[in-house]
Formats: structure tokens, C-alpha cells, sequence
């Protein structure tokens, strides 16, 4: 099983639990719910945005996670690394600077 399907499971998992439709957790994190139905799936792996407004909502601390602990920082410390930094972040504007110089840095990493 690949890392996106593991996210995905786990995601779904929490979801349900909550008692929420795939339509009202897009509602409530300002995703299509189209895409959140792809993040289940494993089709696609969430953005760091997109996770955290999912770990708000359902109840989960990125960090404590095992898929992303397990799965895909094994495969990608990269990720890890980034996600730690988020993770650190004390406001929103904190975060929001984190996020886009971590952004930058991937673009110019895939250059």
C-alpha cells in the first residue's frame, strides 16, 4: 500500500468516526469534495494546508499521526523535516510565512 492510501484510509477512518459525509468535511475544510474523495483514494496526497485544516477538524496532531510518521517520512524526509517547521509555528502568520518560504525552497529544490 502506498503512502497516499494509508493517508487516505486514515483520514476516511477519522471522518467517519466523527460522523461527517465526504460533502460536509470538504464543506468545513474549503476543499472540493471531489478532491477530498481523491485524498481518501490515495489518488493524491494532501498539501500541508489542506492536512492541517483536515487535522483541525477531525481531531488529529499531524505529528502523532502514524501514516505520516510511518509512511511517509520514511519515504521522504524532506517531508518530515517540513512538517516539524510547520508544526512549530505559534500564529497563523508564523505558519503562513513557514509555508511559503518551505514552498520556495521546493521550487527551487525541483529546478
Amino acid at each position: 500500500m502506498n503512502i497516499e492510501n494509508k493517508l487516505g484510509e486514515k483520514i476516511k477512518e477519522l471522518r467517519k468516526s466523527k460522523g461527517f459525509t465526504q460533502e460536509k468535511l470538504a464543506e468545513l475544510a474549503n476543499i472540493d469534495d471531489k478532491h477530498l474523495s481523491k485524498i481518501e483514494n490515495g489518488v493524491h496526497l494532501p498539501t500541508y494546508k489542506t492536512l492541517k485544516k483536515l487535522s483541525e477538524i477531525l481531531n488529529f496532531n499531524l505529528q502523532d499521526m502514524d501514516t505520516v510518521n510511518k509512511a511517509t517520512v520514511i519515504n521522504n524526509p524532506l517531508y518530515n523535516k517540513a512538517l516539524k517547521i510547520l508544526n512549530t509555528a505559534k500564529t497563523e502568520k508564523e505558519l503562513s510565512n513557514y509555508y511559503e518560504t518551505l514552498k520556495l525552497a521546493n521550487r527551487l529544490m525541483n529546478k
